[in-house]
């Protein structure tokens, strides 16, 4: 895609100074006005946005189609959701450069949120989505590093992220889909992604790299006996089959959780949980290509798995009840090193990181860690953690990715906030949701969409208006 830029035509141009140009409306933009931030949103109420301006000093300034302009005026702008306007200020007399700022009127279903930033901000996007709210409030989201929701889609979109070619992937949860799906910036579709045999589950889905992609699902494996366990002798169970899948849908790999993770390996204080909710003893949430093995995750089992393609056999073991594949875990102050964790990812460096949301374990306050692995030593050494005193629990969910300058982008989960941050743990920025949360967020990779390209998805879907 088109690498176009968010405001001066080469980009090298320093920005208006702010005592020259500035611009507020009512109702109020967001964030407020600054010659270097590009892009704002606005609570239209789908009625026009009143827009008054400065400018001065040899600059002057144009709102839609009008004619430029100097000094200090006002003018009602027509609006409605999805749509935008355009402000171009420019130097008396000169065509170039122009500096564009773009203002999108937020629906009214919009969720409320508040945006801090402490300091530079890393990723330049990065993906979020309204979760577990009813269908109809439900949306994906590109934010940019000011908090502005650039892109949207009012859709059940879950787990919105955006993939290295560009396009938008999301499971629909719409109960008449429940597939994950792949859309251009514009919503058209452009294939929908299952496992072979079996419907795939909304915890997760990665791209293999040469058009394979991984995916899990959960499996009823009748006629269990879990009487040992606090359960009925003749039990119905929720375990996991993971699957490789070829671009063209054949199955390449598939992985039978039962054949290799033992009814013991659920810890016992989790077993009450897992009987009540439908006996889901391990409840895995994230998959992870990692060469010729895969990484997956598994919530009520505390324990992140690698898993050897060829012959199915457990590398490794990292947390949970002590098997003959288990790390020993060195430099983790904690006893029981993860709880309920979530988003286990392998980096470029052979470290792993996971985000730890330690439900029901002690201590309790979530963290975002990143372990090295030594398959020699058998061992899992602590080398990294984060965490936020605004974030004292997370019941489920979230993320931790590690960005390449080295800052960390969490989803906090179900506690609800999305934070950036230094690799010493200093806060970049805060996003908060009123009520709702999104499952995890991601950084969109670098340079695989620009502002433009992200403009334009919207100016397509809403064309004559959108939610």
């Amino acid at each position: 895609m088109s690498a176009g830029l968010f405001g001066a035509g080469t980009g090298a141009e320093a920005s208006p100074p702010a005592a020259d140009v500035s611009f507020s409306t009512v109702p109020s933009l967001f964030p407020n006005f600054s010659p270097n931030i590009y892009n704002y949103v606005v609570r239209c109420n789908n009625g026009p946005v009143t827009v008054t301006g400065h400018t001065s000093g040899g600059w002057e300034a144009t709102i839609g189609n009008e004619p430029f302009r100097s000094g200090d005026f006002s003018e009602a702008v027509p609006l409605s959701s999805g749509r935008a306007f355009t402000i171009i200020v420019r130097q008396v007399g000169v065509t170039h450069p122009l500096y564009r700022y773009y203002v999108r009127c937020l629906p009214n279903s919009f969720p409320d949120y508040t945006f801090t930033r402490y300091g530079p901000v890393s990723p330049k996007y990065f993906t979020a989505s309204r979760d577990w709210v009813p269908l109809d409030k439900q949306y994906g989201m590109i934010f940019d590093n000011h908090g502005v929701p650039i892109w949207w889609i009012h859709a059940p979109a879950h787990d919105t992220r955006v993939l290295p070619s560009g396009n938008i992937l999301w499971f629909n949860e719409s109960s008449s889909y429940n597939q994950w799906e792949i859309h251009r910036l514009d919503g058209s579709l452009v294939r929908t992604l299952n496992a072979v045999g079996l419907r795939a589950d909304r915890h997760d889905w990665q791209p293999v790299g040469n058009g394979d992609y991984q995916v899990g699902s959960y499996v009823k494996r009748s006629h269990v006996d879990t009487s040992a366990y606090g359960g009925s002798s003749d039990a119905t169970v929720i375990e996991t089959e993971l699957q490789q899948v070829s671009s063209a849908g054949q199955l390449v790999w598939d992985w039978k959780s039962w054949q290799h993770i033992s009814l013991a390996e659920t810890p016992a204080y989790r077993w009450p949980w897992a009987i009540n909710n439908g006996y889901d003893i391990e409840h895995w949430n994230s998959i992870e290509p990692a060469g010729n093995s895969v990484i997956a995750s598994f919530r009520n089992l505390d324990a992140v798995y690698k898993i050897d393609k060829s012959t199915g056999n457990i590398v490794w073991k990292l947390g949970g009840t002590t098997t003959p594949e288990s790390l020993t875990v060195e430099g983790d102050p904690n006893a029981y090193p993860l709880g309920a964790q979530h988003d286990a990812r392998l980096l470029p460096d052979g470290t792993l990181t996971v985000f730890d949301n330690r439900t029901n374990v002690a201590p309790s306050t979530p963290e975002a860690v990143r372990f090295g692995i030594d398959e020699q030593q058998r061992t899992a050494t602590l080398l990294q953690s984060i965490s936020d005193p605004a974030v004292s629990h997370s019941y489920c969910c979230g993320s931790a990715r590690v960005l390449d300058n080295g800052d960390w982008l969490i989803s906090w989960g179900k506690t609800n906030p999305i934070g950036g941050y230094q690799p010493n743990g200093a806060r970049t920025f805060l996003l908060t949701f009123n009520s709702d949360f999104s499952y995890r967020a991601e950084p969109v990779p670098t340079g695989v969409i620009s502002g433009q390209d992200l403009r334009h998805g919207m100016n397509v879907m809403c064309s004559s208006g959108c939610g």
